[in-house]
């Protein structure tokens, strides 16, 4: 039988937030910082998670990782997140971008079943793509990780084909899509709304 993977959670923290006019890592709703919501969230799924910032936070939630390669975006935490796995015993990482606040247990939950036999696993979005940014990546990805770093196409969908990652079929949680990313102000208002129309959990 084969053991399940031991996997770190993994939130990234993100960039400076142009559009939504600063960063959003520490920005509320529901009266939590998306990073907090996060790092509770995978907590209800896995033993320990760390939080990967490219900048200082000031009340961290969680062990803070910094980038190992500045100014990459979302692919250099990825590879800062495995590398620390890699070095402190788990199988690979369970991620999660901050500013995704209405992902479920449920989900990630699929998200770590999926990741069976396979290098890479994120759920389908509805209309088409997956949401690598709630996906599992095993260590052995770091190849490619750091093949991509060195490359031209640094984005984490052209890393998750490269390494042949499973595809989850998009599961509706109810009413709400639960990859609603929040990029301005205005997301935060309708992320509130589904949180009181219980998204989110």
């Amino acid at each position: 039988m084969t053991r399940a993977p031991r996997l770190l959670g993994a939130v990234l923290a993100g960039g400076e937030g142009s559009r939504f006019g600063g960063p959003k890592a520490e920005a509320c709703l529901g009266g939590l910082p998306l990073t907090e919501r996060a790092v509770a969230l995978l907590r209800t799924v896995v033993e320990e998670v760390v939080v990967v910032a490219a900048r200082p936070l000031s009340a961290p939630a969680a062990t803070v990782v910094p980038d190992r390669v500045p100014g990459m975006g979302p692919l250099g935490g990825l590879d800062a997140a495995l590398h620390h796995a890699r070095d402190q015993g788990w199988d690979g990482v369970l991620l999660v971008a901050c500013d995704l606040p209405l992902l479920t247990r449920a989900l990630l939950e699929e998200v770590v079943s999926g990741l069976a036999g396979h290098p890479a696993a994120a759920p389908a979005r509805r209309g088409g793509g997956v949401e690598p940014l709630c996906a599992a990546y095993r260590v052995e990805a770091l190849d490619a990780v750091e093949r991509h770093l060195a490359g031209q196409d640094r984005s984490l969908h052209a890393l998750f084909r490269d390494v042949g990652g499973h595809v989850l079929p998009w599961a509706a949680d109810g009413a709400n899509d639960p990859f609603l990313n929040v990029n301005t102000v205005g997301d935060i208002v309708r992320a509130e709304a589904a949180l009181r129309a219980g998204g989110g959990r």
